[in-house]
C-alpha cells in the first residue's frame, strides 16, 4: 500500500514548484522550446560544459532526478507527485538529449531516477484513464 501523503510531502512538492518557477528555469524551458531540442542529430557531440544548453539540461536533470530519487526512496509521496507533475511528458521531451549525453559522455545512468519516475507516471496515467473510461461506461448504462 502506498504511503499516505503528509504535510511534509506537500511542502517538499511545493519546493520543487518553486525551483521550477525560478526565472532561470523558465529561461531554460523557453530555450528548449525555441531550439526544438531533441530533434538534433543523435550522433552529435556531447554538450560542452560552457554552453548554455549544458546549464539548461543540468537544471532539468537535477530537478527531476532529485524528485525521482526521493519518490523511489519513499521520502516523497508518489501519488502526490503524479497528481502534480506530468514527468512523462517532460522526460519524452528531454529523452533524445539525455540519450545523446548517455552515449557521448559514456554515462549510462544519467537521469535514471528521472526516467524511472517518468515511466511510473506513464503507467499511473494509463491506469487513471482506463478507470475513467470504465466509470464513464458504467454511468451510461
Amino acid at each position: 500500500m502506498a504511503k499516505q501523503a503528509t504535510w511534509e510531502d506537500a511542502d517538499l512538492l511545493l519546493r520543487f514548484d518553486d525551483l521550477a518557477a525560478r526565472e532561470e528555469t523558465r529561461k531554460a524551458i523557453d530555450w528548449f522550446r525555441a531550439n526544438h531540442l531533441g530533434s538534433e542529430d543523435p550522433n552529435f557531440h556531447p554538450i560542452l560544459r560552457d554552453a548554455p544548453e549544458f546549464t539548461y539540461v543540468s537544471r532539468f536533470l537535477e530537478l527531476f532526478e532529485s524528485m525521482g530519487t526521493l519518490v523511489k526512496l519513499g521520502l516523497l509521496n508518489e501519488e502526490l507527485v503524479h497528481e502534480r507533475w506530468m514527468t512523462r511528458a517532460i522526460w519524452d521531451f528531454l529523452k533524445p538529449t539525455i540519450d545523446r549525453e548517455r552515449r557521448t559522455v559514456h554515462s549510462p545512468t544519467l537521469g535514471e531516477n528521472f526516467e524511472w519516475l517518468a515511466e511510473r507516471n506513464r503507467t499511473w496515467a494509463e491506469k487513471r484513464t482506463r478507470g475513467r473510461d470504465r466509470a464513464s461506461k458504467d454511468a451510461s448504462r
